[in-house]
C-alpha cells in the first residue's frame, strides 16, 4: 500500500514507526496510509533560512506569477483532483468543485492582487505624517514581510482550499510555508503538493509539506514565525499556550469552533423570494460538505409565527435529501459521509447533548443504510434538524450555545422577532465566523448589525430583491474576511490586502521628507 510521504528539508521523505490507514469514508476501504516525519528541526529551519531570503527577494509582481502558474498547474489536473477528493474525503462532485475551485480561486485573486501592488517588495500603509505641526520631519507605515516561516495546521475539510487558501496568502507576503493537513483527508493535500513542487516553479525552501502527527514541529519556532491553525478550540488553546509559543512571541492566527446563525426577521413570509431564499440557503448549509464546514448555519432564528411554516417546509427539502445520501462514486447521491468514523462518533455525541435542550423533528443519527454497495461500513449520516423553545434560546448556557456539531446538524429557536433578542441570542454563541440576516426591514437589518456584529467576523444581508442572486453565507471569498472573534478563535484571514497583515511586520519609518520618497520608492 502506497506511503504518502511528507516533503521536508527540499526532498520527499519517507516517515518512521506505525502506519496510519487513510480510508474512503463510503465503505472504509484503505486507500494508503502515512508515517510519523522525522527530523522537523532541519527542516524548519530549512524553509526559514533557504526559502525566506528567496521568496523576499522576489517583488510582489514576481510571486504574484509564481501564484498564477500554481493555479494553472492545479486547474490542469482538476477531474482527477475531484474523483480523489470523493474517494479520499467522501465529497460528492459538487462539494469537490467546492473544495478545488476555491484553491484556485483564492490564487486568482492574490495574484491579481499582485500586479497591483507592482514591483516592490513591501506594503505602504498611509502617507507620510509631519511628526508635529511645521515639521520637516516625516513618520510613515510601511509593511515587511516576516524573517520567519508560515507554519500552517489545516482542518480535515477543506484540503485543497485550506492548504492552498493559506500558502497563497503567506507567499505573496514572502514568508516560506510548512504546511500539515489533517490526516484523514490528506491525499487530497498531497497530490496537490506533488504537482505543485514537480512543476519546480517555486523557490526551494519555499513550500514544504508534513503529513501525518505534527510530531514537534511547534517546538522548533522562533519569534519571526507565524501560526496559523484551523480547528478544534480545544486544540487552539493549546497551540497558543504552547511553551515554545510563549517563550519566543511567535504570531498564532487561529480559526475554531462557530455557531453560525440564519436570523430571520419578521417580515419574512411563506411564498415571497425571500422565504425560498432562507430554506435554499439553510438547506445548502446543513448538506453540503455533509455539514463539515466551519461557515456551516448551526443555529436558525425564527419569529415564533414563522416557525411552523420554515419547518415543515424544510422537513420536506431534508426528506428529499435525505433519500439521496450514499457513495458520492454514483453522482445521483446528493450528499456523502463524514470525513472519519471518529467524525460519525462525535457529530452523534453532539447531537445527544443538543437533545438536551431540544428535540429532532426531522432526521435518525442511527440509520444505517444508505446508497452505494458496502456503504453499511462508512461513515454516513443523514441530515438532523431539532427544534427547541423561545426559553432555551435566550438561556445562554444551553447546549445548542454551547456545542458545535460538525455535521449536517442545525437547531430550529423561535424568538419573538425583535432586533435586540436576535442579537443576545447570537451573542450566546460567544463568537462567529459568519451569521446571515433574511429580512427587508432596513431598522430591524440596521439595528442586528449593531447588536450581532460585533459577535461576528462577517454579516451576510439578504433581501427580497437580491434573494435570487445572493450566495449561501458558507461561502468563503478572498476579498472578505475570514475569521471571528471568541469561541472562532479571534483570527483574521485573507480579505484582500488584509490578509498579508498576517505574515508581515508593520514598521513606522521616521526621516526627513525626501529620504522618506526615497527609502521608500520602487524596488
Amino acid at each position: 500500500m502506497t506511503e504518502l510521504r511528507s516533503y521536508l528539508g527540499g526532498d520527499w521523505r519517507p516517515g518512521v514507526g506505525d502506519e496510519i490507514a487513510l480510508v474512503n469514508p463510503s465503505h472504509a476501504g484503505r486507500i494508503g496510509h502515512v508515517r510519523r516525519a522525522q527530523g522537523l528541526a532541519l527542516a524548519v529551519a530549512h524553509a526559514r533560512d533557504t526559502g525566506g531570503p528567496a521568496l523576499r527577494a522576489l517583488t510582489f509582481a514576481q510571486r504574484g506569477r509564481l501564484l498564477e502558474r500554481m493555479a494553472a498547474v492545479i486547474h490542469a489536473e482538476r477531474d482527477a483532483l475531484l474523483d480523489l477528493a470523493g474517494r479520499s474525503g467522501g465529497n460528492t462532485r459538487g462539494d469537490a468543485k467546492f473544495d478545488v475551485d476555491g484553491a484556485t480561486a483564492v490564487l486568482s485573486v492574490y495574484a491579481e492582487l499582485a500586479k497591483g501592488l507592482g514591483d516592490r517588495s513591501h506594503l505602504i500603509e498611509d502617507d507620510a505624517q509631519p511628526l508635529y505641526h511645521g515639521s520637516k520631519l516625516r513618520a510613515q507605515h510601511v509593511r515587511l514581510p516576516r524573517h520567519g516561516v508560515a507554519v500552517h495546521i489545516n482542518a480535515f475539510n477543506f484540503p485543497a482550499w485550506g492548504m492552498i487558501g493559506k500558502a497563497a496568502v503567506a507567499l505573496l507576503a514572502g514568508m516560506p510555508v510548512v504546511s500539515k493537513p489533517a490526516t484523514s483527508t490528506s491525499a487530497l493535500a498531497h497530490r496537490i503538493a506533488e504537482l505543485v513542487l514537480a512543476d519546480g516553479m517555486l523557490p526551494r525552501g519555499a513550500f514544504s509539506l508534513l503529513m501525518g502527527p505534527a510530531g514537534d514541529l511547534l517546538d522548533h519556532l522562533e519569534p519571526q514565525d507565524v501560526v496559523a491553525f484551523t480547528g478544534s478550540a480545544d486544540t487552539g488553546r493549546l497551540i497558543r499556550s504552547h511553551a515554545r509559543v510563549l517563550a519566543t512571541g511567535a504570531r498564532i492566527n487561529v480559526e475554531a469552533d462557530s455557531l453560525n446563525a440564519a436570523i430571520i426577521g419578521p417580515d419574512v413570509a411563506r411564498g415571497t423570494e425571500l422565504f425560498d431564499a432562507l430554506v435554499r440557503d439553510c438547506t445548502v448549509e446543513m448538506t453540503q460538505k455533509a455539514g463539515q464546514k466551519c461557515t456551516a448555519t448551526r443555529r436558525m432564528l425564527v419569529p415564533s409565527a414563522l416557525m411552523d411554516d420554515l419547518q415543515e417546509v424544510l422537513v420536506e427539502r431534508l426528506d428529499e435529501l435525505a433519500a439521496r445520501v450514499g457513495d458520492p462514486a454514483d453522482r445521483d447521491h446528493r450528499m456523502g459521509p463524514l470525513a472519519s468514523a471518529a467524525q460519525l462518533r462525535d457529530v452523534r455525541a453532539g447531537i445527544q447533548r443538543l437533545c438536551e435542550c431540544a428535540t429532532i423533528v426531522r432526521g435518525d443519527p442511527q440509520r444505517r443504510s444508505f446508497g452505494g454497495e458496502g456503504t453499511e461500513a462508512g461513515f454516513f449520516i443523514e441530515p438532523v434538524l431539532l427544534a427547541t423553545t423561545p426559553q432555551v434560546a435566550l438561556d445562554a448556557t444551553a447546549p445548542v450555545h454551547r456545542t458545535e456539531v460538525f455535521g449536517p446538524v442545525a437547531t430550529l429557536l423561535p424568538y419573538d422577532g425583535l432586533a435586540a433578542t436576535a442579537g443576545r441570542v447570537v451573542g450566546a454563541g460567544e463568537g462567529s465566523l459568519v451569521s446571515t440576516v433574511y429580512s427587508d426591514d432596513r431598522a430591524f437589518v440596521r439595528e442586528v448589525l449593531h447588536q450581532a456584529g460585533p459577535h461576528l467576523g462577517r454579516l451576510v444581508v439578504v433581501q427580497e430583491k437580491t434573494a435570487r442572486a445572493s450566495l449561501p453565507p458558507g461561502g468563503v471569498f478572498a476579498v472578505a474576511n475570514h475569521g471571528g472573534p471568541g469561541r472562532a478563535g479571534g483570527g483574521e484571514e485573507m480579505g484582500g490586502l488584509h490578509g498579508l497583515e498576517l505574515y508581515t511586520q508593520r514598521l513606522a519609518v521616521q526621516t526627513g521628507a525626501s529620504q522618506l520618497a526615497r527609502l521608500l520608492a520602487s524596488d
